[in-house]
């Protein structure tokens, strides 16, 4: 005992983490066993789908019971053999003392007509023949259920791992921008797929491999008991030295396992991240050194599936050892039996054979057992990273009793704001300003000063720790986010595509669109011709991202989004990278369209924009400093005189 434990204690000791590959993430592994709360949690998402459930593995368990007969059929020819070579001229007109299945084959090859098993040739054939056929109808009646139990607990599993996707993709959607600030895209593409996806086998299997594997054990163990209760006292005490190498193995397997899901979690998560950058990788020539990054990860990956697998390298060959000594038992111990006289006659192979094969259906399973907890502790650690996802409550959620917003004329009112991304570090200092239905506002300041933050307060992704935001004089915090969103519109500076055509990438702003409308719009909005320059006009597919698109032609496509869906409240950070002459132009004339009409805030970067603008809110680490038209704060000869000298020098 003491040297099972060493073992494993040496094998299964907690890994060392490389300080430059630990990361403070949300999850880190908690090396910890089986958690029945999240079991208990896990077991929930089963609940709507239990009566597929219990059908599955109610024909499951008629399926092992039938496989399990294997053995009775080998005993029963076996004995009939066993007699036949051992009839004499007295017993051959008397039914042989063999096993009930070898008994029944007997009487029922009697009562077709071919007489005593003994008596000829022809009866003992015939009762082979009846033993082979009833096996044989067991089998196919077995090998039916068997896919039954497939298709019927392959049907639940499914649904459970749809519905999990469904409510994780749900739940993103409502989850306030300040996760997605925080949480690296590989770590949430990593929940998405390979946490949701090592939830599989449980969902789908869970049930039939316990029940299953616990009713072939129980089973084995009778029908052995039942073949000879020598041989199964003789084996016995194997079940003794079994229980404690599950038990060391099932307490040292959780926390390297954990620790082993972890690391793959990073190697993705790093992936993920240098695909999604690689013109940046590629620019700055940083191949070499992410590679290296990356391979200190993989490493650190492969040490833990190699520490998890010694654990097995010394649990697996543990168990095959215990199965060939109670294989050796029943055969050393059998055989003495046989020779000394302790069974019928006829009856001593065939039983012995049998226990021989009912140790093995009582190892199967143990064997599967191991197996099965690997895979629940893969699907635990998945399990409590989908659930604290899950659990993760918005930051930015709607009031009880929040009122719908009807629809707006546009004023918007900052009272007294102060807002940080971390509460104890404000970027945003009791701001304050008005702007009435129809003004643009532009925004102006360094970078970092708080503009894209104003912005999205606007927006509401994020709510000000002090002070109100007030839409047509309501507190935007007591309004239903969605009657909000639906008046607003907002272009980023990075022109955001997803994957399709033109005419979807517009439409995706209001689903609701006909292509006529769509067309329209862009017409008013002077984008046509240039949408219908593309290589299938509205039908072009602009790439992922929109990486078959120029930077101008992006915004453009953006512009006509924005203008179908009519926002009230229209939000622009401007694009900082220069397009051709001609599509600045058109770019410019689209966005005059776009914006008459709807209250505006620019993040400006282009001195024509900030010329049109109704009132400039000039912004210097988080506080606005000056406001006022371009001519009046020129006048004045403060911050936003000397950034616009800086600006007309930096032109010429």
């Amino acid at each position: 005992m003491s040297v099972l434990t060493a073992i494993f204690r040496r094998k299964s000791t907690k890994p060392a983490v490389d300080p430059v590959i630990a990361e403070d993430e949300e999850e880190d592994a908690r090396y910890k066993p089986l958690d029945a709360k999240l079991l208990r949690r896990m077991a929930t998402l089963l609940l709507p789908h239990r009566k597929q459930y219990i059908a599955g593995t109610a024909v499951g368990l008629v399926h092992v019971f039938l496989e399990l007969q294997s053995p009775r059929f080998t005993q029963a020819i076996i004995d009939h053999c066993s007699a036949w070579l051992m009839r004499t001229p007295a017993s051959s007109a008397e039914p042989p003392e063999v096993s009930f299945v070898a008994r029944w084959s007997a009487a029922i090859a009697s009562l077709i007509g071919f007489g005593q098993p003994l008596a000829s040739v022809r009866g003992a054939i015939a009762t082979l023949v009846v033993v082979i056929l009833l096996w044989a109808c067991v089998t196919v009646v077995s090998v039916i259920l068997q896919r039954l139990t497939i298709l019927i607990t392959t049907g639940a599993g499914e649904k459970v791992q749809f519905e999990i996707r469904r409510r994780i993709f749900a739940h993103l959607q409502m989850l306030s921008m300040s996760y997605f600030d925080k949480t690296k895209l590989g770590r949430i593409i990593s929940r998405c797929t390979s946490d949701i996806g090592s939830l599989r086998e449980i969902n789908v299997w869970g049930i039939y491999t316990i029940t299953a594997n616990s009713m072939m054990i129980v089973i084995a163990s009778i029908m052995l008991a039942i073949t000879d209760i020598r041989l199964f006292l003789a084996v016995a005490p194997l079940g003794i030295a079994l229980f404690v190498i599950n038990r060391l193995y099932l307490q040292k397997a959780a926390g390297v396992w954990q620790v082993a899901r972890e690391g793959y979690t990073k190697v993705a998560t790093n992936m993920a991240e240098n695909i999604t950058g690689m013109r940046v990788v590629t620019a700055f020539h940083r191949q070499s050194e992410n590679l290296e990054a990356f391979n200190a990860l993989q490493q650190n990956n492969t040490d833990n599936n190699v520490r998890a697998a010694r654990m097995n390298g010394i649990y697996l060959p543990l168990l095959d050892l215990c199965g060939f000594l109670g294989k050796l038992i029943i055969l050393l111990y059998g055989g003495y039996l046989i020779v000394a006289g302790r069974f019928p006659a006829s009856q001593g192979v065939g039983a012995v054979v049998a226990a021989y094969l009912y140790w093995d259906w009582f190892m199967n399973p143990i064997r599967n057992f191991g197996t099965f907890y690997n895979q629940l502790l893969v699907a635990m650690a998945g399990a409590e990273r989908v659930f604290n996802l899950l659990d993760m409550k918005p930051e930015v959620l709607d009031r009880p009793g929040a009122a719908a917003l009807p629809r707006i004329v546009g004023e918007v009112r900052f009272d007294n704001v102060t807002f940080g991304y971390n509460p104890d570090r404000p970027v945003l200092h009791e701001v304050n300003f008005e702007a009435r239905p129809g003004q643009m506002i532009a925004l102006v300041g360094a970078t970092g000063s708080g503009k894209s933050s104003i912005i999205s307060l606007i927006a509401r992704f994020y709510e000000p720790q002090k002070g109100r935001i007030l839409v047509d004089g309501r507190d935007i915090k007591e309004v239903t986010g969605e009657s909000l969103h639906r008046q607003m519109g907002l272009v980023l500076q990075v022109n955001y595509l997803f994957t399709g055509t033109v005419m979807e990438n517009i439409r995706y702003a209001k689903p609701g669109a006909t292509d006529e409308q769509v067309h329209e719009a862009a017409r008013q909005l002077g984008t046509y011709d240039a949408i219908m320059a593309l290589k299938d006009g509205f039908s072009t597919d602009v790439g992922e991202r929109g990486g078959n698109m120029s930077l101008g032609q992006r915004q453009l496509i953006c512009f006509t989004r924005a203008f179908v869906a009519d926002p009230r409240i229209f939000m622009l950070d401007e694009a900082t990278s220069a397009v051709d002459t001609a599509t600045e132009l058109l770019v410019q004339r689209s966005l005059e369209r776009l914006l008459e009409g709807r209250t505006t805030f620019v993040v400006a970067h282009r001195l024509s924009t900030i010329l049109r603008a109704d009132q400039i809110l000039v912004i210097d680490a988080g506080k606005i400093i000056e406001r006022g038209t371009h001519q009046a704060l020129i006048a004045a000869g403060g911050k936003y005189s000397r950034l616009y000298d800086q600006f007309v020098t930096h032109s010429a």
